[in-house]
């Protein structure tokens, strides 16, 4: 229910049509008091420019409007899209799972059997090298699977004290032997002060190790640069994350699809594709938010937002 008055909302509804009427009347009112029509005719050119002035503010005004509008529903619609898929996806997960585990398990008992053999045939040895890898490759599965029915349950605690540079700091450690070889570049630009977040130190250290991963993965024969930039706004009590890379970007008819589960621009075969929506989910669980910006061939900006623990400072 509307708290404004009938004649404001009228006013709102109709202002530009009273206007002009008034500019009617009042042309018509000085027309029949003065002699002076170029007095007469300033005034009305005043009043016309002030109207013209007036409603273009209004045009432009309801245009802004409108158009953040579409933004909030186009980011209401993606994340009931995420929401709805990650349902589905979790329901698909555990479905596989114990057909993966059975599968896995027969595999595995087929391995020993051979191994056991103190005579192997060329036949036997084939076999198991194509049983390892079908082994290998199931618990590839096995693993996604486990990592989609982690997020679907909420039984995880997300009240510990992070420290979102030491996290930060853990991540690249342990990408350290993915890059030291490559050209690389990692510029910091962390907050000393920052305070901590309420949260679960492992998953978030998961999503800025996606994040990151992505940026080294995004450069070019691997040579550019990453800057990791951590900051606080007191204004929101949050946390601010940045990670930017001097890659090839992404092309703007995909960005609003990254954080989908199973999309990827990858080669077949070199991603899952759950990167970036276990990230997202992560994010959501944590009460925070994270997003994405582009310009295709200079590079990529993730920035997450995460709410400070309660008496922070």
């Amino acid at each position: 229910m509307s708290d404004k008055s009938p004649v404001r909302r009228q006013i709102e509804k109709n202002g530009l049509l009273l206007i002009a009427v008034a500019m009617v009347v009042i042309y018509w009112v000085l027309d029949s008091l003065t002699s002076d029509q170029i007095f007469a005719r300033t005034l009305i050119a005043f009043f016309v420019l002030a109207y013209g002035l007036f409603t273009q503010s209004l045009i432009n005004s309801r245009r802004e409007a409108l158009e953040e509008k579409d933004r909030t529903q186009q980011r209401l619609i993606q994340t009931e899209s995420i929401a709805a898929i990650g349902q589905l996806v979790a329901g698909i997960a555990h479905e596989l799972n114990n057909p993966l585990a059975s599968t896995s398990s027969l595999i595995q008992t087929n391995i020993e059997i051979l191994n056991e053999q103190k005579v192997k045939t060329d036949i036997d040895t084939e076999l198991l090298k194509d049983l390892e890898f079908s082994l290998k490759e199931l618990k590839r599965a096995e693993n996604i699977v486990k990592s989609v029915l982690g997020l679907s349950r909420q039984t995880q605690i997300y009240v510990e004290d992070v420290d979102i540079n030491a996290n930060i700091g853990d991540a690249l450690r342990v990408l350290h032997n993915q890059y030291k070889d490559l050209g690389v570049i990692i510029e910091r630009d962390f907050d000393e002060n920052l305070p901590k977040v309420n949260g679960n130190f492992a998953n978030l250290g998961q999503v800025f190790m996606n994040i990151i991963k992505n940026a080294i993965q995004a450069l070019p024969d691997g040579k550019g640069t990453i800057f990791l930039k951590t900051s606080y706004k007191r204004e929101t009590h949050t946390v601010t994350i940045e990670c930017r890379d001097t890659g090839m970007g992404i092309p703007d008819d995909i960005v609003k699809d990254i954080f989908k589960p199973f999309f990827t621009t990858k080669v077949v075969g070199s991603g899952s594709g759950l990167g970036l929506y276990i990230s997202h989910e992560i994010i959501k669980k944590h009460e925070g938010l994270i997003s994405v910006s582009s310009n295709p061939g200079r590079g990529t900006t993730f920035t997450i937002d995460l709410p400070v623990k309660q008496g922070a400072s």
